[in-house]
C-alpha cells in the first residue's frame, strides 16, 4: 500500500488524529503481509503528537525488527526527520499521556474481547494451527509460535491495552450481501477469505 500524507487531510501540519488513521491502515497493511509506503511529499510542518500517535502504536504492537521490513518512509524533507527524532528523544510527555488514558476506566468491552479472542487463539495455536489459520485467519507460523507461548499474564496484559487485538477479515461486499439475503457455507468461506 502507498499512501501519500497530504491526501489524508487539508491541515498544513497532519495531527495525531491523523496519525492514528495512518497506524489503523498499517495494522490492515500489515495483517495482510503487505507492506506500507508512507509519503512525506509536500509536507513542511508536522505535529509532534502525529508521530507518537503513528509510530510508537506500530512498534509496540509489530517490533521494530518486522516494521524494518514492511514500512518504508519516503520523501521526508530534513527539517521533519528532524522533528520526527526529537519526537522520540523526547517521550515523557507521550507516556504521561498514555498512563493517564490507562489509568482511566478502560473499556470492558474491548478488554472482554481481547480476553476472548487471545484465549482462542492460544488454545487453537497449541492444539490445531490448521484450524486456527482457518477460523481465525492466523497464518503466520511467527504469529502461531507467539499466541501458542503466551501466559495468562501476557494475554490480561495485551487484552488491557485499550486497543483492539484484531480486525474484521471479510470485504465490504460480503458485509452487504449478508444483510440481504441467508448464506451459504461457500459464501462464509469466499468472504472469509476476500475473494468475493
Amino acid at each position: 500500500m502507498y499512501i501519500v500524507v497530504t491526501t489524508i487531510t487539508k491541515l498544513k501540519t497532519p495531527q495525531s488524529c491523523h496519525g492514528k488513521n495512518l497506524t489503523r491502515l498499517a495494522r490492515e497493511c500489515f495483517a495482510n503481509h503487505q507492506s506500507l509506503t508512507i509519503d512525506f511529499e509536500g509536507i513542511n510542518t508536522i505535529s509532534t503528537d502525529f508521530f507518537h500517535e503513528l509510530f510508537l502504536p506500530l512498534i509496540a504492537e509489530f517490533g521494530a525488527d518486522y516494521l524494518k521490513t514492511r514500512l518504508v518512509v519516503t520523501n521526508m524533507a530534513p527539517h521533519i526527520d528532524d522533528m520526527m527524532k526529537q519526537a522520540f528523544s523526547n517521550l515523557d510527555a507521550y507516556f504521561e499521556n498514555r498512563s493517564a488514558i490507562q489509568d482511566q476506566e478502560c473499556d470492558e468491552e474491548i478488554i472482554a474481547m481481547n480476553l476472548a479472542w487471545l484465549i482462542k487463539a492460544r488454545e487453537l495455536t497449541r492444539e490445531n494451527p490448521v484450524l486456527a489459520e482457518l477460523m481465525m485467519g492466523i497464518n503466520d507460523e511467527e504469529q502461531q509460535l507467539a499466541l501458542s507461548r503466551m501466559s495468562l499474564d501476557d494475554i490480561q496484559h495485551i487484552a488491557q491495552s485499550g486497543w483492539l487485538c484484531f480486525s474484521p477479515r471479510f470485504s465490504t461486499h460480503f458485509v452487504q450481501s449478508m444483510t440481504r439475503r441467508q448464506p451459504g457455507v461457500i459464501d462464509v468461506l469466499l468472504g472469509l477469505s476476500g475473494s468475493m
